[in-house]
């Protein structure tokens, strides 16, 4: 199995477990059930960020760094601890979730610690934009992972308390502003600088947003609004590094070809929405005296939505079809509906949670999100079958056995 086989794996794994976060996420939106609990928007918010997002991850740190077969069994051991801790979060057990938390950071901690090697051997001075920008992305992963299972002993053993909320705030800052804004760097570089050879502007742009991930993460759990701030003009100035940079290569994609270029291409404006958000999220922070809870949520969700879907489901849809080029192009006509719905859905729920809020308490199809949230859903459904047919199919170059 070469590296581009054993991201598949990996891939196939993350799409499986999106199907859930894709139904609930429906479910809540829609509200043809009523009110979704807490645990179960948690399984929804944990089964896109570390089923979907980070098995995608790992499938990315396997095609750059050259996996190999003899990392099957710990893809399919990823693969089932992840599993387990999205299903300790639907079962509302405390101890569960803190159990299968642990397991699961020792195993992203594996993971790191398998490309930290890879990149010492190839040298960090040398190793591409790409590679760093992953690397630094799996640190930060790491650190706001460690971060979570202290939470989880807090709330098991019955110790919660304010500064509880202050390190949930901490891990969801690493998670969202530094780990997930990372790896979308690394794959725009990698698919529309188009070169290996590792830039001064590249580097710079990597580490400023490797600095504003935990600029806002220290922020949050030491209730320090100039680090927020901080984390705001580091990243603003990345982004604007990157727009500058790749701007012309993002301007001339084609919007209508099939492929993965135009879900990388479009990462780059959700990058700039983002930026904004998190700017106007550290504003309303800090005039509610650092109390998140009396912040529109709307607006939360908004920005989560951004990163979760603008920014990385798009990034990852590009990579499986970048990586799928080599095989039979099965069910052809999806391929516009799954980007066009997929966007057109994501940038209207973003816009519709921006501006009018979110659907708590209303009945079924009553707010406009039910709608937008629809169209989204649908066109990620509608990814996940078509993608999972296409990885099972033979690549091209690969001579079917004799009879």
């Amino acid at each position: 199995m070469n590296d581009r086989r054993a991201a598949a794996l990996s891939f196939q794994y993350a799409l499986i477990i999106f199907v859930l976060t894709a139904l609930l996420g429906l479910a809540n939106a829609t509200k043809l059930f009523g009110e979704l609990d807490q645990n179960t928007l948690l399984t929804h918010l944990h089964s896109g960020t570390l089923g979907w997002i980070t098995l995608g991850t790992i499938g990315l740190v396997l095609w750059l760094f050259g996996g190999t077969s003899a990392l099957v069994r710990p893809i399919v051991l990823s693969a089932a601890v992840t599993g387990l801790y999205v299903a300790a979060f639907w079962s509302g057990s405390l101890w569960a979730r803190l159990i299968f938390g642990a397991v699961e950071v020792l195993m992203l901690f594996g993971w790191w610690w398998w490309t930290l090697r890879r990149s010492l051997t190839e040298g960090l001075g040398r190793i591409s934009v790409p590679k760093l920008s992953v690397l630094l992305g799996l640190t930060t992963v790491v650190i706001g992972g460690i971060v979570g299972v202290i939470v989880e002993i807090e709330q098991a053993t019955g110790n919660a308390s304010a500064q509880t909320g202050a390190l949930i705030g901490t891990h969801a800052g690493a998670q969202v502003a530094g780990y997930l804004v990372l790896v979308a760097a690394g794959v725009i570089e990698w698919q529309l600088a188009k070169s290996d050879t590792p830039t001064i502007a590249g580097r710079v742009e990597v580490v400023l947003l490797f600095l504003a991930g935990l600029a806002i993460a220290l922020g949050s759990m030491l209730n320090l609004l100039p680090l927020d701030i901080l984390s705001n003009a580091l990243q603003t100035a990345a982004v604007v590094m990157i727009v500058v940079r790749l701007g012309g290569a993002t301007v001339r994609t084609s919007w209508t070809s099939t492929g993965g270029r135009r879900h990388v291409a479009i990462v780059v404006p959700y990058l700039v929405v983002s930026v904004v958000l998190f700017i106007v999220l550290v504003q309303d922070v800090g005039q509610a005296g650092g109390d998140i809870e009396k912040v529109p949520q709307g607006l939360v969700h908004a920005l989560d939505h951004t990163m979760f879907i603008g920014v990385m489901t798009n990034a990852l849809f590009g990579m499986i079809l970048v990586l799928l080029a080599d095989r039979p192009r099965v069910w052809p006509w999806a391929d516009q509906l799954i980007f066009w719905g997929l966007n057109i859905g994501a940038a209207s729920f973003i816009a519709v949670l921006s501006f009018v809020g979110t659907s708590e308490g209303t009945a079924p199809f009553a707010h406009p999100v039910a709608y937008t949230a629809s169209l989204m859903g649908l066109a990620v459904l509608l990814a996940i079958a078509t993608f999972t047919r296409r990885l099972q199919e033979r690549p091209t170059d690969v001579p079917a056995p004799a009879t």
